[in-house]
Formats: structure tokens, C-alpha cells, sequence
């Protein structure tokens, strides 16, 4: 299982628009093969920072959906309410050791 970070900075006027747009893309990512959770946590104020975290089953599940159209167009249809572009990091979650 992997978590993938994905970090945005948002102007504190966009900050409902982009609540908006983190419904669609989970909205949608419920749907993907791999998909596990997701959470989105807020920090600072202005810029407004967005962290989603989300869980997914394999790195070629989350590659999948990163690459789909159907992402790429909702990332590009709300870009312009980001100051940087949306940063990813992905992480594998190790085994606990007993």
C-alpha cells in the first residue's frame, strides 16, 4: 500500500472554490480500482495550504488515475485557483514489525 501527499497553495478568496474541486476529484477517485481513503487537511491562512492525503493499494493504482484523462482534466478545468502547481509526493507504507 502506498500514501500519496499532495500539496496545494490556494489565495484565501478561492479557498470554496477549491473545496468544490477536491469533492469532484475524491468524488471521482472513489471510483478507481485501488483507491482506499482519502483526507484533505488545511493549514495557514493566506495563502490557504490544502494537504490530501490518500491511500491506495499499489503505486500502479495511483499511477493509473493520476494519468487518466478523467483527472487530468478536472486538475487543468481548476488550476487557476492555485498559486504553485500541486506538489506529489508518495510514500510506501512499511509492514509493522512484530
Amino acid at each position: 500500500m502506498i500514501k500519496v501527499l499532495l500539496e496545494r497553495q490556494v489565495k484565501r478568496a478561492d479557498f470554496p472554490k477549491i473545496l468544490e474541486h477536491l469533492q469532484d476529484l475524491r468524488a471521482a477517485a472513489l471510483y478507481q480500482p485501488g483507491y482506499v481513503f482519502g483526507e484533505t487537511l488545511l493549514k495557514g491562512d493566506d495563502p490557504v495550504e490544502v494537504l490530501v492525503i490518500s491511500t491506495w493499494a499499489s503505486e500502479e493504482h495511483w499511477n493509473a488515475w493520476l494519468t487518466s484523462e478523467e483527472r487530468i482534466e478536472l486538475e487543468s478545468a481548476n488550476s487557476h485557483l492555485l498559486l504553485d502547481e500541486t506538489k506529489i509526493s508518495v510514500y510506501k507504507i512499511l509492514a509493522a514489525e512484530t
